[in-house]
């Protein structure tokens, strides 16, 4: 695949419906044995939604490869599950690849492009909550780990990993 072939755009609300289908078959790979299966199973009917509010924000973008849904992923100001905002930080948010796209570069050069417009926008420390398989991209961009966290999905308890990036 060239780079002629892909494309990064802001996902809009007509999206909405695509996103989720993508973020659902993306994080039907999650089953990696990284999870509880009973954990993963309960939580996502709620994670594989596309978050409405997300798109809504202007930062939160769909990667097409040859005009097919390919990736799905954006950053925010506001933390994930409580809305705070604290100046200089970002956070990035929901990232999902089509299983049929994997490991073709396409979510690091959107996770490039999300790097990039929020250093832009003055951000100096970028945060993310990664998934338990999704550890070793982020640390291929950089990202160092601070902890391990307990997210609730609805109710359903998942651990995900506190990941920052110094952007400055």
């Amino acid at each position: 695949m060239t780079a002629h072939d892909i494309s990064i755009r802001r996902a809009t609300h007509a999206d909405l419906d695509m996103l989720s289908a993508l973020i659902t078959a993306s994080y039907a790979t999650l089953d990696d044995g990284s999870y509880d299966r009973a954990q993963l199973t309960a939580a996502m009917p709620f994670m594989s939604k596309a978050n409405p509010r997300l798109v809504e924000s202007g930062t939160y973008y769909v990667v097409e490869a040859d005009g097919v849904p390919a990736a799905c992923g954006g950053w925010s100001l506001s933390a994930p599950w409580t809305g705070e905002i604290v100046d200089g930080v970002g956070h990035i948010r929901h990232f999902a690849t089509h299983p049929a796209f994997k490991r073709r570069g396409i979510a690091g050069r959107l996770l490039a492009h999300c790097l990039a417009e929020a250093r832009a926008q003055g951000v100096t420390l970028m945060k993310s909550q990664a998934s338990l398989p999704g550890v070793p991209f982020y640390e291929s961009f950089g990202f160092r780990r601070i902890g391990q966290v307990m997210t609730s999905v609805a109710g359903n308890p998942l651990p995900a990993i506190d990941m920052e990036l110094r952007l400055d």
